[in-house]
């Protein structure tokens, strides 16, 4: 099968005059600037740029013997090499982004009054949940959040973050709790007010500043979260937990 070369070479980032100038010194094996200029109707100073730049490259190497100076090209290998590399590169910049994506989706959400959704299907992913609140709620005037607490989700969010009650009373953080089912952690009655419900719920749901979370557990016992962030959400959910709160 017969190659288009100069196709193949631009997939690689190389430029009209750069690849003209690699397919004059290819069969050359080496050469100097004045005739790769007339072999490739370019001018000399930029075919000294190009060179200089597919020398950076790795495509050709600069040599100097006194003052004469001449190019030799690298083996076509170097494509495959620059493949790979940029390959690489590529790879490098899919993980960048997708560690900052969360940052990118909530300034979008920002900009199109759109709520910004994350979900988490593992217990880490629960836990960084469990970690925002108390980053957010921290930095709020009114340091309290509000939850429903589901009976059949509890011993779960324990597991994930033993310390995480430890964490909100050193923070000074309040909660307001309606317990879903009976039971109930008594150490977390600290710096919470709590009130019961009797039938129990399959998901936890907690509500706190801007945001809302709520995690329950998958078929196969995996604990998985779904976190909100819209302050219209937030706010009509904290109104109607506390119309529920006072009737109870």
């Amino acid at each position: 099968m017969v190659y288009n070369i100069n196709s193949l070479l631009k997939t690689i980032d190389l430029s009209d005059k750069e690849i003209a100038t690699y397919m004059a010194l290819l069969p050359l094996g080496h050469a100097t600037v004045r005739i790769l200029a007339a072999r490739t109707g370019i001018n000399r100073g930029t075919v000294h740029d190009i060179l200089e730049g597919l020398a950076k490259k790795g495509f050709v190497v600069s040599e100097a013997r006194g003052t004469k100076h001449r190019f030799i090209v690298a083996s076509p290998d170097r494509i495959i090499s620059a493949l790979e590399e940029r390959e690489r590169k590529i790879f490098e910049q899919q993980l960048k982004i997708k560690g900052a994506l969360p940052q990118l989706m909530s300034l979008y959400a920002k900009q199109g009054g759109r709520p910004h959704v994350e979900y988490y299907d593992s217990d880490e992913g629960v836990k960084s949940i469990l970690e925002d609140i108390l980053a957010t709620v921290g930095n709020l005037d009114e340091k309290e959040y509000l939850v429903y607490s589901s009976k059949s989700i509890r011993g779960y969010l324990y597991k994930l973050f033993p310390n995480f009650t430890k964490e909100k009373i050193k923070r000074k953080i309040k909660t307001k709790v309606i317990a879903l089912g009976e039971g109930g952690d008594p150490i977390n009655l600290q710096m919470a007010q709590r009130k019961w419900l009797p039938d129990d719920a399959p998901a936890y749901i907690l509500i706190y500043g801007p945001k809302m979370a709520l995690i329950s557990v998958a078929q196969d016992n995996t604990p998985f979260g779904v976190l909100i962030r819209d302050e219209k959400i937030a706010l009509t959910q904290q109104i109607l937990f506390n119309n529920l709160w006072s009737k109870i």
